[in-house]
């Protein structure tokens, strides 16, 4: 007969702080940095160093990549606006709660993939901005979890000019639908004829959408401060590559909203424009830093000045969705999503953030004249030509 020993009732011991080499220290502290958990000046300066890299990382420090990930992922998301508890769009139907409350535990579950290890490799042994060696995800290839890393490390990263331009050429970031809500202005390359943004209909569906769900309110406060600070800017050139990537982020993102019916992810856009517009605004809130007299034709400086106001241009598309959930009757199928919609609308007092929004661009047609009920331009500009006369 054999004997079972009895369970013991001292409890485990506890376990001793994981050894790691002084390389998997540097990476460790890198992705802290990355995930906003460690000194910005600190972390750039790790990033801008070169180290050693061994062949492969112990089990132990793959544990603490894993576990950090894990962790301040969720924190980040939860305290970006996951915790409020909001109405949003499931199945065409407006659902309360808090985001663990409305999404079933598998479908809030993030998953990480070899990508974010190689890149944190790779960030922690190069010199970044002097590297010699290629490193770049296929976007198709990423997890909603690394695109979500991807765009929190490119955020963290901006402070250095010679980092991000390295950051900006590659596929992880400059095709990260992410990356051009958080901070679209970085993301252009100033030499560059014309800006290309990526495709959103991927994040209005699926666990995307859940994510852009949840950082709703961190959005919201990202431009509402970018819009702010535009009128300390004194460069033509910057502010013209800032507002054109504005505004074709916020074009594609509009339209691929639209296209999935999930207008409920775009109240970022509408609540920027209405804690901007709170009175009656003339574009040199957004124009006035700029020095000088600008480009030496009229035209380059009035697209420079249409480009700055970016955001405000959008209150045309989002009026426009709210005459459209107007007409839409009791028995038709997206009644329950057009009323949550006016609701959104009327909270931000819409129609009066809409009419200060125009105000603010027709102030910069110069051949605009007074409004007429059937909107003729071409009598504006006769109106003008006959008064030049």
């Amino acid at each position: 007969m054999t004997r079972t020993a009895a369970p013991s009732t001292q409890p485990p011991e506890p376990e001793g702080p994981r050894q790691v080499s002084k390389f998997e220290f540097a990476l460790l502290r890198v992705l802290r940095f990355l995930v906003g958990h460690f000194p910005a000046d600190q972390g750039l300066q790790l990033v801008r160093q070169a180290a050693t890299r061994p062949e492969c990382l112990s089990p132990g420090a793959v544990d603490l990549v894993k576990d950090t990930l894990a962790k301040a992922s969720v924190l980040f998301l939860a305290k970006a606006g996951g915790w409020r508890n909001d109405k949003y769009l499931r199945d065409n139907q407006p659902l309360p709660g808090r985001v663990w409350d409305r999404i079933p535990l598998d479908e809030c579950t993030l998953e990480f993939s070899r990508p974010v290890l190689d890149f944190l490799l790779w960030l922690t042994a190069e010199k970044v901005q002097e590297t010699k060696l290629a490193w770049d995800a296929a976007p198709k290839a990423l997890t909603p979890a690394d695109e979500l890393f991807f765009a929190l490390a490119f955020d963290q990263t901006r402070a250095d000019p010679d980092v991000t331009a390295v950051l900006r050429r590659k596929d992880a970031f400059a095709r990260n639908p992410l990356c051009w809500l958080l901070a679209p202005g970085d993301l252009v390359d100033p030499d560059a004829a014309k800006v290309t943004v990526p495709s959103f209909e991927t994040h209005c569906t699926g666990q995307r959408a859940v994510i852009l769900e949840c950082l709703q309110t961190f959005l919201t406060t990202r431009w509402i401060r970018s819009e702010r600070a535009k009128g300390q800017i004194g460069d033509w050139k910057k502010m013209r590559q800032l507002g054109n990537a504005e505004f074709a982020a916020l074009q594609a993102f509009l339209k691929a909203c639209e296209a999935a019916r999930r207008t409920d992810l775009a109240r970022f856009v509408l609540r920027t424009n209405a804690a901007i517009l709170q009175s009656d605004m003339t574009p040199i809130f957004w124009t006035g830093g700029l020095q000088g007299s600008g480009p030496p034709r009229l035209a380059d400086r009035l697209d420079t000045q249409r480009s700055a106001l970016a955001v405000p241009r959008q209150m045309e598309i989002l009026e426009a969705w709210n005459d459209r959930a107007r007409m839409v009757g009791y028995f038709d199928e997206d009644y329950q999503s057009s009323q949550l919609w006016k609701l959104d609308w009327e909270a931000a007092n819409g129609e009066r953030v809409s009419e200060r929004a125009r105000a603010a661009l027709e102030m910069l047609e110069p051949l605009r004249g007074p409004a007429t009920p059937t909107g003729n331009a071409g009598g504006a500009n006769a109106s003008a030509a006959d008064s030049s006369s």
